[in-house]
């Protein structure tokens, strides 16, 4: 009888160390499975936090871009009122063209004057009476710059020390008729190129031809 007590508080004791071990082993493995739910909780706060600023930056940087095209825009509508401010440019007139700063009216050497000559033809003074007239009825107040030009053929008979002196001298026969005919003496500027600013290569006689001529330029005044 006592032998039965003995084995049935030993089943007993093995039963309730049996079930205590399992309840640990459990315990265990819950605490595991919670502190790895903690770990991954922790881990999306950390990755919401990130997203957050990503947006906030992102924010800002599109308030930014915002502002910069708002100035831009700013700009953009300054310079047009700028630009429709600007008064449309008089019509070139006959026998003119524009130029940055005003017009310009090239005429051929050989009206204006007889080979290796400064002394203006009765051509070359008819020409200069348009030119007088369109300076004085539409480029009034510009500055007038008259450029001889020659070709490149060195002088050989007609007196002239040089190409220089020579389309100097042809300047300053056509600044001088064109005071006689009204314009400012103030406004005058005589200029001579020789045969260094060709309008084309000289490299045939029709070519040479074009490059022997004066060229009026009224422009905005820079004095």
């Amino acid at each position: 009888m006592r032998h039965a007590r003995m084995s049935t508080v030993l089943v007993l004791t093995t039963l309730v160390c049996l079930t205590t071990i399992g309840c640990q082993d459990k315990m265990k493995a819950k605490d595991a499975q919670i502190a790895l739910i903690e770990d991954q909780n922790h881990r999306l706060t950390e990755d919401l936090a990130a997203a957050r600023s990503d947006n906030d930056i992102l924010s800002q940087s599109q308030e930014q871009i915002r502002q910069q095209l708002l100035a831009a825009q700013r700009e953009n509508d300054i310079l047009r009122n700028d630009l429709a401010s600007i008064p449309e440019p008089a019509p070139a007139a006959d026998g003119w063209q524009a130029v940055p700063g005003g017009y310009m009216i090239a005429i051929p050497g050989n009206v204006l004057f007889a080979p290796g000559k400064a002394t203006l033809r009765k051509s070359g003074k008819t020409a200069l009476e348009s030119v007088a007239s369109a300076i004085r009825g539409q480029y009034g107040g510009k500055d007038i710059f008259v450029f001889g030009h020659t070709d490149d053929q060195p002088i050989k008979k007609s007196g002239w020390k040089d190409n220089f002196e020579l389309s100097s001298e042809r300047a300053l026969s056509v600044v001088r008729h064109l005071k006689d005919r009204g314009i400012t003496p103030s406004s005058l500027v005589a200029c001579g190129a020789g045969e260094y600013r060709p309008r084309v290569p000289n490299t045939s006689d029709s070519n040479r031809s074009q490059n022997r001529r004066v060229e009026i330029f009224a422009v905005d005044p820079i004095r």
